[in-house]
């Protein structure tokens, strides 16, 4: 069996840090929009609503729809100075985009407006998502070294697949990305030439045991209703985020200490 990066501890680390900006009197109100439609996303949101009021923070949990239901929330929200914004996606609608860029940069904790998004394009990683800076906690706690390693990331959204390709680009890897449109062969190939392998694309059964290097490192964003992760087994041989238990307890946390960060700084 391969060798597990939990996140617990990743996790507790960020909590602490939490804590230290509540105890100095940092506050936020959690505004968490999530279609109830929408399976993963209504747990996700039940997830961040429990660990806000865990650290004591006020929650407004809104069931949203539709672009008119988002828009309305929004302008409730943009009214509360001590308002974050966390949209648990997929929120099922095709405007999701649009109700997206109407969200106040400061506000945004998801790191998903045009702004935010832009500043980690240009290189500040403070700016990222909350998975993706879930990535980040994991190689620094664990001491990973991602430098001139050839890093293959299996998904390209916009919370997942591209801010963690900027990570590993910032951290001087050399990034292949591929996505569910991709030949399966091509993945495949690209798998077995890779040091790291993040799987972020929502579907299991990209890559099989045969595709991986016993080097390789694997971390899992990926969740399905079954409770595993992307890569649906467990590792023989290699170092890897297992699921649950490794990216998902970390995401979270990450995602409420970007609200505070947006609106108190470092």
């Amino acid at each position: 069996m391969g060798k597990e990066l939990l996140g617990k501890p990743v996790r507790e680390l960020i909590r602490s840090k939490i804590r230290e900006r509540i105890e100095k009197g940092q506050k936020i109100r959690g505004y968490i929009l999530v279609n109830p439609n929408s399976f993963e996303a209504e747990s996700y949101a039940k997830l961040v609503a429990s660990l806000l009021r865990t650290f004591g923070q006020e929650v407004f949990l809104k069931e949203v729809r539709n672009l008119s239901e988002g828009e309305k929330v929004l302008k409730e929200a943009k009214q509360d100075a001590l308002s974050s914004v966390f949209l648990a996606r997929p929120l099922l609608f095709k405007e999701e985009s649009l109700l997206t860029e109407e969200i106040p940069p400061e506000k945004d904790a998801d790191m998903l407006t045009g702004t935010n998004f832009g500043k980690l394009a240009k290189g500040d990683l403070r700016y990222l998502s909350g998975t993706s800076r879930a990535v980040k906690e994991l190689l620094d706690f664990y001491q990973i070294d991602v430098g001139s390693k050839k890093a293959l990331v299996v998904g390209r959204s916009v919370s997942v697949g591209l801010p963690i390709a900027l990570l590993l680009l910032k951290k001087n890897a050399y990034v292949t990305t591929v996505h569910s449109k991709t030949d399966i062969r091509d993945i495949r190939e690209e798998a077995k030439r890779s040091d790291v392998i993040v799987l972020a694309s929502g579907k299991r059964g990209l890559i099989r045991k045969e595709d991986l290097s016993p080097s390789s490192l694997l971390i899992d964003c990926g969740y399905q209703e079954d409770g595993g992760g992307d890569l649906g087994f467990v590792p023989e041989e290699n170092v890897y985020t297992p699921v649950p238990g490794g990216v998902g307890p970390v995401t979270v946390s990450a995602l409420i200490e970007n609200a505070f960060f947006l609106k108190y700084g470092d």
